[in-house]
């Protein structure tokens, strides 16, 4: 999959931005706030529906417009072409087309995917489970329609559950109106632990080779599923010869058991506090934990190979290629990383970069990229 082409409209700091791409690796350089990432947000907003930066639509409409729109041209490997058109207004309303026909924003669940990488990924490494969660549901919500599914369902029964214990804390409910809600929990949240682990598993393949690359293998590095309520079997999880759906009703058996065993706990603080909402991935370099014994460079390493592992787990479940975006990333990593970061993306379909300075890219990479100077939300 490859961007062929983005347009703009009173996005950002852009009134009008219109660009062509045609290499495998592309560049945008200019000084800070001229519009760099604003340009790979547009690309992600269009691919996915979401943005990797704003939590309101509204933020993205440039001031003193109404609404803005963006279009997006891709074309797959075998010469497949897809364009998206999404237009919203400051008022949080939003239309969406894919080839001209109105879609709803799960419809661009794995049609165009691509892998956003910030120099704010470091939370990932440093930050709170919340932040490795958010990572994985995005990516795994932008690329599995039954995930995307399955998570929001889950999330509402907890949800609900939540309300039901805080007025059972208040005693103004009865008891047994909390198994509906447990089993819902239980069999919508076991579908999200199954497809949370196939993903970890092919992740942590994927992210340990990109970190080899990236560091020369000085220490490995191990990435595993962290969920509150075990796996049947272990951390290896699911028995290859049992079928997914057995493995489902074990984790859902599994689930149902915990929230009914914390219960009185549960009402007492009036939250779930067991269940996939709770699950965390775990980082290791050796056998030490990365966000307590790892050293800056090394926690910035680890996640430009998370990232580069997540496209290369993205290929392997959607069969394709996808669009790697890194946002100034490059200025955080010594020269030897910057050559790493892309001797290991060369499995992308297509890399994006962004960079206030042009010699943060590598001389090799820079003779073979499609460079764009951005001014003042302008693309020189």
């Amino acid at each position: 999959m490859q961007l062929q082409h983005l347009t703009l409209q009173n996005f950002r700091n852009y009134a009008r931005g219109e660009v062509g791409l045609h290499s495998q690796t592309v560049v945008f350089h200019g000084a800070n706030g001229a519009g760099k990432t604003s340009l790979l947000e547009a690309i992600c907003l269009a691919a996915t529906g979401y943005s990797p930066r704003a939590r309101e639509l509204a933020e993205m409409v440039r001031a003193g417009a109404d609404h803005a729109f963006l279009r997006a041209h891709f074309r797959r490997a075998e010469g497949a072409e897809t364009t998206v058109e999404t237009g919203f207004a400051r008022n949080g309303t939003r239309q969406l087309k894919v080839n001209g026909a109105v879609r709803r924003r799960a419809d661009l669940i794995g049609l165009a995917p691509v892998v956003y990488f910030s120099a704010d990924d470091l939370g990932v490494i440093k930050g709170e489970p919340s932040a490795r969660r958010r990572l994985i549901d995005r990516e795994l919500s932008a690329i599995s329609r039954s995930y995307y599914f399955h998570w929001q369902r889950y999330q509402r029964a907890v949800e609900q559950r939540n309300r039901l214990l805080k007025d059972l804390r208040a005693r103004r409910r009865r008891r047994d109106g909390l198994e509906p809600w447990d089993r819902a929990a239980a069999r919508y949240g076991a579908r999200v632990m199954l497809e949370r682990h196939e993903f970890i598993q092919l992740l942590a393949r994927e992210s340990e080779g990109a970190h080899a690359v990236l560091t020369g293998g000085a220490r490995r590095l191990f990435v595993e599923y962290l969920p509150t309520v075990a796996l049947p079997n272990g951390q290896s999880g699911r028995d290859e010869e049992k079928n997914r759906d057995a493995f489902a009703q074990e984790l859902s058996t599994g689930l149902i058991a915990a929230l009914r065993a914390r219960r009185e706990e549960d009402i007492a603080q009036g939250v779930t506090g067991c269940g996939p909402h709770r699950d965390d991935l775990g980082l290791r370099l050796g056998e030490q934990t990365l966000r307590e014994y790892g050293s800056q460079g090394e926690q910035r390493a680890c996640a430009a190979a998370l990232r580069i592992g997540l496209a290369g787990a993205v290929e392997r479940i959607t069969g394709r290629r996808p669009v790697v975006l890194l946002d100034d990333v490059l200025s955080e990593l010594d020269a030897r990383y910057r050559e790493g970061v892309f001797a290991a993306s060369r499995q992308a379909e297509q890399v994006i970069v962004t960079s206030c300075d042009l010699n943060d890219i590598p001389a090799g990479v820079r003779g073979e990229s499609q460079i764009f100077e951005v001014v003042d939300g302008r693309i020189a």
